[in-house]
């Protein structure tokens, strides 16, 4: 090891061991100091006594874009070994003004004599003061039985990390603390979503103050981080509920009351946009390791422009692609494949998109050749590729040998000459990223070979690096219906016992619905992506596409985004 680096890796080992010690004595402290009250109806004092602790990460991330859509709640940690990640979220959140922020909280140090704690204090900080919401919170313990008015704000450190960043971003807003109690349990948080939906309003940003794996080496906690992930991108409140903490999170109760209000008041959903691990700020093995995640809330539509990190690794998913027969028809007139080229990056913003081919390409297309083989000319199946930012397409279907191994060839030569990567039936490729594997269940179109995925195919999924995500881009199910077989359950199963970390399926020619999360969120499943570019109409037929955030420790979040009709865009 060069001196440098091994300067480098000294001085970050430093570093965290310092910030770390920092963290314990303050904690320490704080849970050694006996409560007290400040007189008479004075703010808390600051917690902290350096502001650029705050200051410097709010600079760290002054370049990166806001959200141009308005955030309804966010999610980031309270540990401030990683300030940045908390200006990350407070900074996805400023483009727009907020009158009253929720802060929902763990009462760390067990002080909550009843399940859930608030103040109708106000607070001093480092970088200015903070005010409470005195008419919300009143109507907060209107709850007296669940809510008590408590001074452990003066030292709970899930509430006082997010207050100076809350005044430099959200100066004019009042606030509504919220602590809870490790006693409190699923009925409970549904009583405290009740309570706070009757002061929260479109005004409101909900701030979710929560770490998550802890104390366990990363390697462990990479798991539960990405069972927790896979919970989120489902939107499933059961699954949520049956987080364990600390192994998922220091507060389950504060990341279902976000997730429940969020989706119940505004129809909002999750993105995440960074999780990490304390693993990552040190050069030495780290035993207990603390997990991190930001999660962005709206009801996002068209036009996000989906905040992100110059190094954020982001891929687009899309389903069945022909452009052949009468997609080609569509394609050829003037200003159509523009204007779907357009409407498709502004989604990905140019980022590496892999979609399902369907049929051969060949540089001439016979008129002849029936509607069932599914053909298209190189110069027209090429140039959209390139267009559409293609990085990459699945060849393990039913339509890729419809004129047989020579046709097959045709395909593979047209694909390489343009640099467009490519993997067919148990194939792997490997991008910068991820591993793709393709697989399909059904024969050539008109073949009644079916149940092709054999256990030695499956086995093509085994990878030894954890920290790179394996997708399975499969083909399998019946056209037309949205819900898996018993058999594409099995099959399912038998991905997840082999490690994959998302299953991604086509063939259907109609999208599901949602995600979903299989062996307690290990892996991600979306059935069926339904049709992207292809000639068939809305009545019958619809897509999404999946966007796979891939973050450094190697786990995902998964979105999926409703398509429109692009054959039917083409048409009008």
């Amino acid at each position: 090891m060069s001196g440098r680096t091994a300067g480098g890796a000294w001085a970050r080992t430093s570093i965290l061991v310092f910030a770390t010690a920092l963290l314990i004595l303050s904690v320490l402290q704080a849970s050694a100091a006996p409560i007290t009250c400040p007189p008479g109806d004075t703010n808390f004092p600051s917690f902290y006594s350096d502001p650029t602790l705050f200051t410097d990460a709010i600079a760290a991330v002054a370049r990166i874009e806001p959200s141009n859509q308005r955030l309804t709640g966010i999610t980031v940690p309270h540990h401030l070994l990683v300030a940045d990640l908390v200006a990350l979220g407070f900074h996805a959140a400023s483009g727009f003004r907020y009158k009253r922020i929720v802060i929902l909280s763990p009462d760390h140090f067990h002080e909550t004599q009843k399940l859930f704690a608030t103040t109708t204090r106000g607070f001093d900080t480092v970088l200015g003061p903070v005010l409470a919401d005195t008419a919300a919170l009143h109507l907060l313990q209107a709850n007296s039985d669940m809510v008590e008015d408590s001074c452990l704000f003066a030292k709970e450190h899930g509430v006082q990390a997010m207050l100076p960043f809350l005044h430099h971003y959200f100066p004019e807003a009042t606030i509504v603390p919220v602590a809870m109690s490790v006693k409190a349990k699923r009925g409970d948080w549904d009583r405290l979503a009740q309570a706070l939906k009757a002061i929260v309003d479109k005004d409101t940003l909900i701030i979710e103050s929560t770490d998550f794996s802890h104390y366990l080496p990363q390697h462990e906690a990479r798991r539960f981080d990405q069972q927790t992930l896979n919970m989120l991108a489902a939107g499933s409140l059961d699954g949520i509920a049956a987080l364990r903490q600390p192994d998922h999170a220091d507060s389950v109760g504060a990341l279902y009351i976000q997730t429940r209000l969020q989706r119940e008041l505004f129809g909002a959903a999750p993105l995440v946009v960074a999780n990490e691990n304390s693993q990552a700020h040190s050069g030495d093995y780290v035993e207990r390791t603390t997990s991190y995640v930001v999660a962005l809330f709206g009801a996002f539509g068209p036009g996000l422009n989906n905040p992100a990190r110059p190094d954020d690794k982001l891929y687009y998913f899309a389903g069945d692609v022909n452009f052949g027969r009468a997609m080609m028809r569509i394609l050829v007139r003037d200003g159509v494949a523009e204007k779907i080229v357009d409407s498709v990056l502004a989604l990905t913003r140019s980022r590496p998109l892999i979609v399902n081919l369907e049929g051969v390409i060949l540089p001439n297309v016979p008129e002849a050749i029936d509607d069932m083989t599914l053909a298209m000319p190189t110069d027209l199946a090429i140039g959209m590729l390139k267009k559409l930012h293609v990085a990459a397409v699945s060849l393990a279907n039913n339509h890729a040998y419809d004129l047989g191994p020579s046709g097959y060839a045709e395909t593979l030569a047209a694909l390489d000459a343009a640099g467009i990567a490519h993997f067919g039936q148990g194939e792997t490729l490997a991008l910068a990223d991820l591993d793709l594997v393709g697989l399909t269940d059904i024969d050539t179109n008109g073949s009644r070979n079916t149940d092709l995925l054999t256990p030695a195919l499956l086995d093509r999924l085994l990878h030894d690096n954890a920290e790179r995500p394996v997708i399975a881009f499969v083909h399998w199910g019946r056209e037309y219906k949205t819900e898996p077989s018993p058999r594409e359950e099995m099959l399912a199963d038998q991905m997840r016992l082999r490690g994959v970390t998302a299953i991604v399926g086509g063939h259907p020619h109609v999208s599901s619905e949602a995600i979903l999360p299989l062996g307690g969120g290990d892996v991600a499943e979306i059935y069926s992506l339904g049709n992207f570019l292809f000639d068939q109409k809305a009545e019958r037929s619809s897509g999404s596409m999946l966007e796979l955030r891939v973050f450094s420790q190697g786990t995902i979040f998964a979105r999926l985004i409703p398509l429109p009709n692009y054959f039917e865009m083409g048409s009008k």
